[in-house]
């Protein structure tokens, strides 16, 4: 019997960005169910969702590719809708495909804060010896991003870059990295993908974790047999 994820995105299902490159990390022999929290939504009602003044930004991706940055604390009850639907499905394990922080949702199944293990991989990683280099998709993310991980390194650069805007962004994210001599980059959103992680090793000359690949491998070491 086929083992079975549910994969949960803040933005629109399929994630054909994310979910087969996964997928090709974990191994065969896996099915995947795919949520988002903003499917079914028309563009008035994703604009509903944006984030007005104090809050939480996150960026996701609609179904058509289209970027769209909603607010956390307005989609909190749509994803555990989704959680809820993909618990349904009998899964053997959940995946949040973001790396935003998240408070606890209810789950049946095992459910993986993409966040946490991402975080916890650079914690293996990185102590004061080190200049700890970031990208994140919104330059309103920099900030919490930098408080988030300083308790690792005094050392730390952010940047800012989309994973889903020209890779020339993600050079010139790459070039500020470079100029400040990061010894380890992270690219800390899951719409960054094996391309990124080029661009950014070109420019930086330094070693590069994507965070998807990062989860994906942790997925696959759960569901070996």
């Amino acid at each position: 019997m086929k083992q079975k994820i549910g994969m949960i995105t803040i933005g629109q299902s399929p994630r054909d960005d994310i979910a087969p490159v996964m997928s090709r990390i974990i191994g065969p022999g896996i099915e995947i169910t795919q949520k988002g929290a903003l499917d079914g939504l028309s563009d008035t009602e994703i604009n509903g969702l944006a984030p007005a003044a104090n809050d939480v930004a996150l960026c996701t991706r609609l179904a058509d590719g289209r970027q769209v940055v909603v607010a956390k604390e307005k989609i909190l009850s749509l994803v555990q809708a989704k959680i809820d639907d993909v618990n349904q499905a009998s899964v053997d394990l959940i995946v949040l495909l973001c790396t935003g922080h998240f408070p606890r949702f209810e789950s049946r199944c095992l459910l993986v804060d993409a966040q946490k293990i991402v975080d916890k991989c650079l914690e293996a990683l990185v102590d004061d010896r080190y200049t700890l280099g970031i990208v994140v998709p919104l330059a309103e993310q920099m900030e919490p991003a930098l408080q988030s991980l300083s308790h690792l390194t005094s050392k730390i650069s952010v940047a800012s870059a989309s994973p889903y805007g020209p890779l020339e962004a993600l050079q010139t994210a790459a070039a500020k990295l470079y100029q400040n001599q990061v010894d380890l980059v992270v690219l800390h959103c899951m719409g960054f993908s094996s391309d990124h992680r080029q661009v950014m090793r070109d420019v930086t000359q330094k070693p590069v974790l994507v965070a998807n690949s990062i989860v994906a491998r942790t997925l696959a070491e759960l569901l070996t047999r």
